[in-house]
């Protein structure tokens, strides 16, 4: 994600409609796509590493921050580059909780594709089924992002096998979502799979993500990220796999 550009460079870009996106991320209440956004920010430099996470700065309401839920939908532009062309991404977080599903609604009118944010732990939820409901009713393409992964090592403590088989089940549980409110001419163009890069795993809170490809290329395996944690080594998780690296390969 580049960090610099010169504002007539920007508003260049933004002249050009094939160089824009609207992406949108959904999920249910404390999944975590508010800190996912966070976390993205930093790596755009607006703002500081530091407070990823613990900002919510797009929860830009005194009643959000006093809460810590996000009650309006909010925007922010940045830029990414795919394969040396620069994009303008104006991504949009939207509420998790059930009593602000129309304003996820409205938001999904504006939008050209949407990632799912599912906390590894509790897995698909009520609100994950709503907005994902909605996302396929507005004909926008949902990809999946399985967050909280650092939690599958930390506090469950799950083996390799034990994780590959839960986050397996996620996987299943959200393409059987899309079997049910997809539009016949999409259900199978449209359900998620981790080998053609439709899914990815990580920790917004600490920064890191992947896809399958991703680990392909890094050569990292499940025991690696057991042992980035037993050993106090997360830093080295957000240098090998960003999480802006991932969302962009998403």
């Amino acid at each position: 994600m580049p960090r610099f550009k010169q504002t007539p460079e920007i508003l260049k870009l933004m002249r050009n409609k094939e160089r824009i996106r609207n992406i949108g991320i959904v999920a249910h209440i404390d999944h975590g796509k508010t800190t996912m956004t966070d976390s993205l920010l930093a790596e755009a430099g607006i703002i500081s590493p530091k407070i990823a996470g613990e900002a919510r700065w797009l929860d830009y309401l005194e009643e959000e921050q006093k809460r810590g839920i996000t009650i309006k939908t909010a925007n922010i532009s940045l830029l990414h580059e795919v394969n040396g062309k620069p994009y303008v991404i104006n991504l949009i977080d939207t509420p998790g909780h059930v009593d602000f599903t129309g304003k996820v609604t409205r938001a999904l009118r504006a939008i050209d594709g949407v990632v799912v944010v599912v906390d590894a732990v509790e897995e698909v939820m009520v609100q994950t089924e709503t907005v994902t409901r909605q996302a396929l009713m507005e004909r926008v393409r949902p990809v999946l992002f399985i967050n909280k992964v650092d939690r599958l090592i930390r506090e469950l403590k799950l083996t390799p096998k034990e994780a590959q088989e839960k986050i397996a089940r996620i996987i299943r549980d959200f393409n059987h979502l899309i079997d049910l409110y997809a539009e016949p001419e999409y259900r199978d163009k449209w359900k998620v799979s981790p080998a053609e890069g439709t899914v990815a795993f990580g920790s917004a809170l600490h920064r890191w993500g992947f896809t399958v490809q991703m680990a392909q290329e890094t050569g990292i395996k499940f025991s690696d990220l057991i042992a980035a944690y037993k050993e106090d080594r997360v830093d080295e998780l957000k240098k090998l796999l960003p999480l802006q690296m991932t969302t962009g390969r998403l």
